[in-house]
């Protein structure tokens, strides 16, 4: 049995995204061993296994702390459920429970081994969007109810969450609510699905509704927090009046808030005010030196840039141009499109039109996340209409309206339209 170690070193270099061909893998891969694991592997029993030193028999111990490695207790567990663990057994499985109207303990724990791996939570997205389609609850509350998402990063539950959400958009509305109202209550389908992909697109149509039934149904400083958020912008950007009547205070907690979740705080503050004031522009800076800027800043630059704080918005992409420009998280597309769009706006303001237009180059607006696209396309457009109007480029700037107007329909967001008179050429 110990010679049979072949695929566990494969998947244990799938696992840990380091390919070993070099002395140097090895020593990044002990790395990650030895902080996951909490017990450390030799160095030279690593180059072993590998086969940079002379091959010997691996002892069990070396197997057993490998697979604990994967998320199994043992070599042995790992050998047990092997099949179970692999992305095409698992997608097999799936595929056979896709034929049961209910699903057992044997099922879950081979969905439970199957997402050891957590790139199988792909198509796990699609064996409850099957389940979603055919209105499915008994399997739907089986899995959010007893299947184990610890192994799941924040990246592959994005992918999760989208998928599972546009399989709930495209069926009728009252359906896909009905599901919303069942499942909601399981913090791993709230946090994940409704709280994860933020629909800006429908916030003034579907989408309010599930921020109503999150409401209803949850007791959480910071889901409370984000719903009271989500219906400020709703208001805001819809021009409704009924904004002005909206007051939102840190909740107790709020120190230890997702970053986005704070940053779309003080966007609304932002939002809120007449002008920035010192007190909060400093409380905003003080946040980006113990927080990651990248996701924090999300909801504060667009609201700079509605209420025209250039100077503010120029300090910002200024002192961390470096850190907003991450490239190694999922959402590293939009942001990158929402600070390239920040950054349009300031060297607009600046009068550096042709450094705009190459910033709004960069933007890749089609490879944003499905439920920004639509938020950040009004904000795009907007600049374009702007930088248009300062260079009198009649055809650019009427393009950049027509454009500007159709997402305006999409998404119900009027204020859009109002800002844009001052920009339009006649």
């Amino acid at each position: 049995m110990y010679n049979d170690y072949f695929q566990l070193l494969i998947d244990v270099q799938k696992k840990s995204n380091i390919t070993v061909t070099t002395i140097r893998d090895v020593k990044y891969l002990k790395e990650e061993l030895d902080a996951v694991t909490h017990k450390p592997l030799g160095f030279n029993t690593l180059r072993r296994l590998f086969g940079f030193l002379e091959k010997t028999v691996p002892s069990i111990t070396t197997l057993n702390s490998l697979s604990i490695y994967l998320g199994f207790s043992s070599f042995s567990s790992y050998k047990n459920h092997q099949a179970n663990y692999s992305e095409w057994y698992f997608q097999q499985s799936l595929l056979r429970m896709q034929k049961q109207k209910i699903i057992g303990k044997e099922e879950i724990n081979k969905i439970n081994i199957g997402l050891k791996d957590e790139k199988n939570i792909v198509y796990l997205s699609y064996f409850l969007s099957f389940q979603v389609e055919k209105n499915n609850l008994e399997i739907l509350n089986a899995v959010f109810k007893y299947v184990d998402f610890k192994n799941i990063t924040g990246t592959q539950f994005h992918k999760f969450s989208t998928t599972i959400s546009l399989s709930l958009s495209n069926i009728p509305e009252k359906k896909a609510l009905f599901i919303y109202e069942a499942l909601i209550h399981y913090d791993t389908f709230r946090n994940n699905i409704p709280l994860l992909f933020i629909d800006y697109t429908n916030l003034n149509s579907r989408y309010f509704k599930i921020l109503k039934i999150i409401e209803r149904n949850t007791s959480n400083n910071s889901d409370l927090l984000f719903v009271s958020l989500m219906k400020f912008y709703k208001y805001f950007y819809s021009e409704n009046s009924d904004y002005q009547n909206v007051e939102i205070r840190k909740p107790s907690g709020f120190s230890n808030f997702y970053s986005v979740l704070k940053g779309r705080f003080y966007g609304y503050c932002i939002l809120k005010s007449n002008s920035v004031s010192r007190t909060l522009k400093n409380e905003i800076l003080n946040e980006c030196t113990t927080i990651r800027v990248s996701f924090f800043l999300e909801e504060i630059i667009p609201a700079l840039i509605i209420k025209e704080e250039y100077d503010i918005l120029k300090e910002i992409m200024d002192k961390f141009y470096e850190e907003l420009f991450e490239s190694d998280i999922w959402s590293s597309t939009t942001t990158s499109a929402i600070y390239l769009i920040g950054l349009a706006n300031s060297n607009w303001h600046a009068a550096s039109y042709s450094r705009a237009k190459r910033n709004l180059e960069l933007v890749e607006l089609d490879l944003v996340e499905i439920g920004y696209y639509d938020y950040l396309a009004l904000f795009y457009n907007f600049t374009k209409l702007k930088i248009s109007f300062a260079e009198k480029d009649f055809a650019a700037n009427l393009e950049a309206y027509k454009k500007l107007k159709a997402h305006v329909k999409k998404t119900g967001f009027k204020l859009f339209l109002s800002i844009a008179k001052k920009f339009c050429l006649r």
